[in-house]
């Protein structure tokens, strides 16, 4: 420890930077791994083995997992609630003083317990996990280097970014994240450390995890006839946006804890399971949903997508469960700008999908510039989107706001199990 204190501290948050982002990197392989077996153990396969997860898994064989991971969610989520609060990221930043060896782990089940809930079919994003796991990582990391409480602080919010730069391959796009979402006041110097976790997780879990899009979605040609029908679209899906994101801040302020969750949360997954039953591309974090309509699914299908993704979301969390709104927001974006283009008569054009998902993305994440990221990067397009994708997050965020006034307070969030 002394050798340690020896050592400038300029040099030691660069050494905590370069090993935070190698251990949340490494924490992303494992996660990926993971999530691989518990596909393979519900499905059959992995999404990275077929586009579509769900195609041809009989219907019995999904009931059963779906009820399997519901009935032990609900075990999980209640003995670890019991005698104590689950945290988010920022409820790591206020709490970290205050850090056991027991809180440590019981959070890390909880994270890790996220993904094996996704992986069986859990409607809900997986990008919370590796992100509270980067989190989590941070403080010890901190305290070994003798790092001041204030620089422990920032390292939480650079592991959080460094696990979502790790899963989805998308270094810079998470840098902004940090600033975006967490509330950190910007400097040219915290920006180097942030990008330097960031590109150290995303380089370490490119060993395993591809950089490949997400999406297959053709290069588009844009053209400035778009912006006419962005102003519609924004006007028109911003408001569906913003009542989505205000539904999921209520589901999680008044999640069940107690022991209803034993009760709830089993009910929601055999809920979810008789719904998939006549549409299994509801299952899992949106990815199948958003190619499905890639692939040009009819209106009664996107409608129906649509609106079901929205309740199973909104249950799931209200029953207990933990996990992400990234990816469903942006398959539910997707389907919006999808019903929108029909109704306007403007065609199913890939240029509008994007649009979608970024002004829904952008709502449900606060975060204009981590949502236009996140888009290009989901979908591998070119920096002739960028200009019309950030356009389109800048006037949603001045939009989303004067609905927030309009109609009064914001939904306060906890930092106990704030969705994120």
């Amino acid at each position: 420890m002394r050798s340690l204190k020896t050592i400038p501290n300029k040099r030691r948050l660069v050494l905590a930077a370069c090993l935070l982002g190698l251990v949340s990197g490494l924490a992303g392989i494992l996660l990926h791994y993971l999530l691989e077996l518990v596909e393979g153990l519900a499905f059959g396969r992995s999404e990275h083995q077929s586009g579509f997860l769900t195609d041809g898994v009989a219907p019995s064989r999904i009931l059963l997992s779906l009820f399997l991971v519901g009935a032990s969610s609900a075990l999980v989520w209640y003995l670890l609630q019991r005698k104590g609060n689950i945290l988010s990221v920022k409820g790591q930043m206020k709490e970290e003083s205050s850090c056991t060896r027991l809180h440590f782990w019981k959070q890390m089940l909880h994270s890790t317990w996220q993904i094996i809930a996704v992986g069986a079919g859990a409607p809900v994003g997986k990008e919370v996990a590796p992100r509270e796991i980067g989190a989590l990582l941070a403080p010890p990391l901190g305290r070994v280097l003798d790092l001041s409480f204030q620089d422990r602080m920032f390292l939480i919010a650079c592991g959080a970014g460094a696990g979502l730069a790790a899963v989805y391959q998308v270094p810079l796009t998470s840098v902004f994240f940090i600033f975006e979402t967490l509330g950190l006041a910007f400097s040219m110097k915290r920006f180097v450390l942030a990008g330097i976790t960031t590109y150290v997780a995303t380089y370490t879990a490119g060993w395993v995890i591809s950089d490949r899009a997400l999406y297959q979605v053709p290069e588009i040609t844009w053209s400035p006839t778009v912006l006419w029908q962005m102003v519609i679209f924004i006007a028109l899906l911003t408001p569906v946006a913003w009542l989505f994101a205000r539904f999921t801040k209520k589901a999680a302020n008044h999640r069940i804890k107690d022991k209803r969750i034993l009760i709830t949360l089993p009910l929601a997954f055999v809920f979810l399971a008789g719904l998939a039953s006549f549409q299994p591309h509801l299952l899992g974090n949106g990815r199948m949903m958003a190619q499905e309509i890639l692939n040009g699914a009819t209106w009664q299908t996107i409608l129906l997508l649509f609106t079901l993704k929205a309740l199973v979301v909104l249950l799931t969390f209200w029953a207990g469960a933990y996990g992400g709104t990234l990816t469903p927001s942006f398959a539910l974006g997707m389907a919006g700008a999808a019903l929108i283009s029909l109704v306007l008569g403007v065609g199913n054009t890939p240029a509008f999908f994007l649009l979608g998902s970024v002004c829904f993305l952008t709502v449900t994440l606060k975060a204009p510039l981590s949502a236009t990221g996140l888009v290009l990067g989901f979908t591998g397009q070119g920096l002739t989107a960028l200009p019309y994708l950030l356009l389109t997050a800048f006037l949603t965020v001045g939009f989303s706001k004067g609905l927030d006034h309009l109609m009064g307070k914001k939904i306060k969030e906890s930092p106990v199990d704030k969705i994120q």
